[in-house]
């Protein structure tokens, strides 16, 4: 198996792979990314960002310690002279992601890195077809944000030409530093939201409420959600190939079950089989065109459905992220201790001062509580 055009040899860019407590996952990419065909990777530059298991904001527990450990060993197994980064705390996927980014962009200060998450098997020819998609863009690579080559799993093509098309999801992929830089500059406003509580029990309805300032919307929260809208409304295409160089395998994750993961067709999902693949280098005018249609999409979504979205997440829950009046005090007592007169130091520590989701961690560690729920 060859893609033409690219020369054999080792990877220059730096490899992350962004990892939790899915050993058996981590494992199939590591081999595949060791079982490349023609561009390999090299050990020493491959680092797993392993994130936690406990959030440092509330003690809560979100990953299996010894399914941690077992990625770190599967890792360092497979690449000896690999680095692991493993993080004290839990981060969630959002600022583990950043993480790792900013290792590749600003401690090792790389104009380019490919990074992958856990659940995408790369085919052999998977860090080709990325060579291949980073070559070709290069002649007007601030204008390509993220590249990507697992194609389009719903209808895939078998080659051997390969296209430049849109790009969905972000599982693995390379990314420009110049791209990762505006990208960042435009989100800050999200990732203050993002970071007001532990991600995976992030506000949908404030993060809904951060796009009202942007020109562009989707109905999603996610770091992927935050970043496709970035590119949008800057401009910058994110490309992915037509043929598909990889397999996605998160049928447990996040995101998906094994329902959604059939539902949605990943189930049947295979890399190419073919002896040669040649790239038709996109032109300028075609990444113009790919960037231009996923912002006029997002624009158009924010105008028809995003106040419809937050309308309808304001009927179905209140903002936990609010600060507690009085009644809403007086309200939780009643409904989590049964009692009708709070103390007034209870009032006056939460009443103006505390939102609605720490007022509930408050009052559940107390000991009264505690005592009234025993079993």
């Amino acid at each position: 198996m060859i893609f033409e055009g690219v020369a054999p040899g080792t990877c220059r860019a730096p490899i992350v792979i962004f990892s939790f407590d899915r050993p058996e996952y981590l494992e199939r990419l590591c081999r595949g990314l060791l079982a490349q065909a023609q561009v390999r990777p090299d050990p020493s530059r491959v680092f797993l960002l392993q994130d936690g298991a406990v959030s440092p904001r509330t003690g809560h527990r979100y990953g299996r310690p010894l399914r941690m450990q077992r990625c770190i060993e599967v890792f360092r197994t497979l690449f000896p002279e690999g680095q692991v980064l493993a993080a004290e705390h839990n981060l969630g996927i959002a600022d583990n992601i950043l993480r790792g980014q900013r290792h590749v962009f600003e401690t090792l200060g790389e104009e380019i890195g490919y990074f992958f998450e856990d659940d995408l098997e790369p085919g052999p020819l998977y860090l080709a077809a990325l060579e291949a998609m980073r070559a070709a863009t290069e002649p007007f690579a601030g204008r390509v944000a993220y590249f990507a080559a697992y194609g389009d799993h719903k209808a895939p093509r078998p080659g051997p030409e390969v296209r430049a098309v849109q790009l969905g999801h972000h599982w693995g992929f390379g990314l420009r530093r110049a791209a990762w830089r505006r990208i960042q500059a435009f989100l800050p406003a999200w990732w203050e939201e993002a970071r007001r509580v532990d991600f995976q029990g992030r506000n949908r309805l404030r993060l809904l409420k951060v796009q009202r300032d942007w020109d562009v919307a989707v109905d999603g929260i996610a770091e992927d959600a935050a970043t496709e809208l970035a590119c949008a409304s800057l401009g910058l295409a994110r490309l992915n190939t037509d043929v598909s160089f990889a397999r996605y395998i998160g049928e447990h994750g996040e995101h998906f079950n094994p329902g959604v993961f059939r539902a949605l067709g990943f189930e049947g999902m295979r890399w190419a089989d073919g002896d040669r693949f040649v790239l038709q280098a996109p032109s300028a005018d075609e990444v113009d065109g790919i960037a231009a249609a996923a912002r006029e999409g997002r624009v158009a979504y924010r105008r028809d459905h995003l106040e419809n979205l937050i309308a309808r997440a304001e009927a179905e829950i209140i903002d936990p992220d609010r600060i507690a009046t009085p009644e809403d005090v007086a309200a939780m007592w009643m409904m989590l201790l049964d009692g009708r007169l709070v103390p007034p130091e209870v009032m006056e520590r939460h009443a103006g001062r505390t939102t609605i989701r720490d007022l509930r961690r408050a009052i559940v560690r107390m000991p009264l509580f505690r005592r009234n729920t025993a079993p």
